[in-house]
């Protein structure tokens, strides 16, 4: 049962580029803002990755096995005598004429430096000089109500256990989401994630597809994650390798827009019954990582409740991996 609400189909969002006219330092309008945005929405192909598509829409079709889009709605330039903007700032003038329109959600798309993003339900604020990977984190939150998965600092679990760069969500730098957030958002089926019940499944083997290719088909043994516990808190399994420009990330030095921190089987305990609220059970991390770098073939780890996870062999589109109670 998910709780977060998936984002399937088509949603509407409204960019609208805001100048504040009295901003310190200024702000300086680019050149042609208007198709900027547009761009980065819709085709930003990156010199970097040999021109791979890194936009919003290329990100959403793949990510999502093209289950998921974007139709973007970019307003003209509104202006703004205030330094500090909230996101809800426009709201009273052009709210109810968005949603009017059947908008999904609007964006206040600010200039300046990196930090200005924020999502208060319809409306999210970011800045040019923030990647697409943080325009997206906002978006979800916005169109989905899915919350943030990185380190808070009240967390008790430690900062190195936050799933980060294995999930959109906690490192915005435009990977894949994990098999879990996926799920939560519509785009992996549940009969595409194995179960492994304890004390009855010992010794089962799975083919785990790369979590970047297409849904597999449900035959027996070949899914993208397994379900590992019949209670909560639970783990999940799956495989991840650099296979795309967003799972690679950009050879530049910029960690928003790294990719996947290693590549193999990862493993992670789902540490959170309901993904739309914040107030974390506990004070825990709703994704704890097990595995700070993912297993290669040959190598094991030992799971929750006894269950050992072995890796035994890699595929040109998968990873075998056997479970066994111990």
């Amino acid at each position: 049962m998910t709780s977060a609400t998936p984002w399937l189909g088509t949603k509407r969002v409204a960019f609208v580029p805001l100048f504040r006219s009295n901003a310190a330092p200024p702000d300086q309008i680019p050149p042609d803002w208007e198709n900027l945005i547009l761009r980065r929405v819709m085709n930003d192909p990156r010199p970097e990755v040999n021109g791979a598509d890194r936009s919003l829409r290329a990100w959403l079709r793949n990510v999502s096995w093209g289950r998921a889009d974007i139709d973007p709605l970019v307003l003209p330039m509104q202006t703004i005598n205030k330094q500090e903007v909230a996101p809800t700032e426009l709201e009273g003038t052009l709210g109810a004429s968005l949603r009017s329109q059947g908008v999904n959600a609007a964006v206040l798309v600010m200039l300046g430096g990196r930090g200005a993003f924020a999502n208060a339900g319809f409306w999210s604020r970011v800045a040019m000089s923030e990647t697409n990977g943080m325009w997206m984190m906002e978006l979800i939150h916005s169109i989905t109500h899915f919350v943030d998965l990185y380190h808070f600092n009240n967390d008790v679990d430690p900062l190195e256990r936050a799933i980060d760069s294995f999930d959109e969500m906690s490192a915005s730098s435009g990977t894949h989401p994990t098999a879990f957030t996926k799920n939560e958002l519509g785009w992996l089926d549940e009969g595409n994630i194995a179960r492994y019940h304890i004390g009855s499944s010992s010794g089962n083997g799975f083919i785990l597809n790369f979590l970047s290719f297409a849904d597999p088909p449900q035959i027996t043994g070949f899914r993208h994650a397994i379900h590992v516990g019949d209670g909560f808190p639970y783990v999940i399994v799956e495989a991840r390798k650099k296979t795309d420009q967003f799972e690679a990330g950009l050879p530049i030095n910029d960690p928003f827009e790294r990719g996947i921190a290693s590549e193999g089987v990862i493993a992670y305990r789902v540490q959170t019954r309901d993904a739309t609220v914040n107030e974390r059970e506990g004070h825990k991390k709703p994704l704890f990582l097990m595995s700070l770098t993912a297993l290669r073939p040959g190598e094991s780890m030992m799971l929750d409740e006894g269950v050992k996870l072995t890796v035994t062999t890699e595929l040109p589109k998968s990873f075998i991996v056997r479970l066994f109670d111990t």
